[in-house]
């Protein structure tokens, strides 16, 4: 947190990141060294990490003599809610996958077949579109 004020008081953008990265090495030594099974706040967490790089380089951003247009703040504070939602949707995707893993049994195949049908179905479409001639 002292980097992060630091960054912020010396308007040092290129700080934001050794701050973001000094937290997420904190949390994860906390995982590591006390044995956490699986953390289900660690989503939440990624979620609060991005948003706190976000609104830090925001603040930075705000100090610049250029004035936002209006309506900037609104649009900017919906980004950054979403961007933290969906954050906080693909951690818990993800940490459900692993906890679907570790359980093993006929859903982690279901899921193996369900990505597998996915990806040819992605692999279909591109080589689709790649084949039609352009419209030069």
């Amino acid at each position: 947190m002292l980097t992060l004020a630091a960054a912020l008081t010396m308007r040092l953008a290129t700080l934001v990141p050794a701050a973001i990265f000094l937290l997420g090495a904190g949390y994860a030594s906390h995982l590591a060294f006390d044995n956490v099974p699986l953390d289900q706040g660690s989503a939440a967490f990624a979620a609060g990490l991005l948003a706190v790089a976000e609104l830090a380089y925001w603040s930075l951003e705000l100090r610049s003599t250029v004035p936002d247009e209006a309506g900037g703040y609104l649009r900017r504070i919906a980004f950054v809610a979403a961007l933290g939602l969906a954050t906080l949707g693909l951690g818990a995707v993800l940490l459900a996958a692993v906890e679907l893993g570790r359980a093993g049994g006929i859903g982690l195949e279901l899921l193996g077949a369900f990505a597998a049908v996915a990806a040819l179905g992605i692999v279909a479409v591109l080589s689709a579109r790649d084949s039609r001639p352009d419209d030069f």
